[in-house]
């Protein structure tokens, strides 16, 4: 991993991903008086703590895709305050096992929708939304980002730092260079060997990052690496062509991203 390359991306993640989170902590010690406020409660167990409450302004995409507007963590009955501008919005509560606000659902994440989507939101006016959230059955937003067989991609293995192969890994295609958000393509995990061959539906630039597990952010000491051949990690990847030697090294992701960015002077 390029440690220079690497940290600009972060900085543009962490950027990102506080912002959202500063967002709401001014909205919340700003006078906003309106939003959605209430409890979130887990199927058959009571109140939910540490869950997090989004809110949309349309459904698209079964209400799987970034927002700007995310509480902060209910607390240890369930409560939550969520400050919205007025308008119309579509509520939903999750709480991921990895602890994050963001990144894909996966088996044994929990997510609730509020049943009487949309909620009108009124100037001066907190509308109440009580949420039950149960245990999910499998992967989200997986699917899409697996073609199993194609006439284009990358092939390679995935090491360690001591060049032992790491199975269990993923191999994800982004189109921005950032690599921040969800990754255009997605690889089955590696096995043994560490070998992997990701098929992608359209030619063009990628950049190319692996990790252990594909959600929410990478965590301090996590296993990450990037394609270090190009100084980018990018990759051309033309049609009907399968790019080989496409080999990644993963080390302790130097990163915690878990603690607030102090300010810029």
């Amino acid at each position: 991993m390029k440690i220079l390359t690497k940290a600009a991306s972060v900085l543009i993640a962490i950027l990102m991903f506080y912002g959202c989170s500063e967002m709401q902590r001014k909205a919340d010690t700003n006078p906003v008086n309106s939003g959605v406020r209430g409890q979130v409660i887990m199927e058959n167990q009571g109140a939910a703590p540490d869950v997090f409450v989004y809110a949309y302004e349309s459904g698209f995409n079964d209400l799987r895709v970034p927002t700007k507007w995310i509480s902060a963590p209910t607390a240890a009955d369930g409560t939550y305050v969520l400050n919205l501008p007025p308008g119309s919005y579509y509520i939903v509560a999750r709480k991921r096992s990895s602890g994050d606000p963001k990144g894909y659902l996966v088996k044994g994440d929990y997510e609730g929708k509020n049943p009487t989507n949309p909620v009108a939101v009124k100037q001066g006016e907190f509308t109440t939304v009580n949420m039950s959230i149960s245990m999910l059955s499998g992967n989200f937003l997986l699917a899409p980002y697996l073609p199993a067989e194609g006439e284009m991609g990358i092939s390679g293995n995935v090491r360690d730092t001591a060049g032992k192969p790491m199975p269990g890994a993923f191999v994800l295609l982004y189109a921005d260079r950032e690599m921040v958000g969800l990754p255009a393509f997605l690889s089955k995990p590696t096995g043994k060997d560490g070998e992997y061959r990701l098929f992608v539906t359209k030619p063009g630039i990628y950049y190319v990052a692996a990790r252990i597990k594909y959600g929410g952010l990478p965590r301090k000491g996590e296993p990450y690496g990037t394609y270090d051949k190009d100084t980018e990690h990018k990759v051309q990847i033309n049609p009907k062509v399968v790019m080989n030697g496409v080999d990644i090294n993963l080390g302790p992701f130097p990163f915690d991203l878990a603690k607030p960015v102090p300010p810029v002077k």
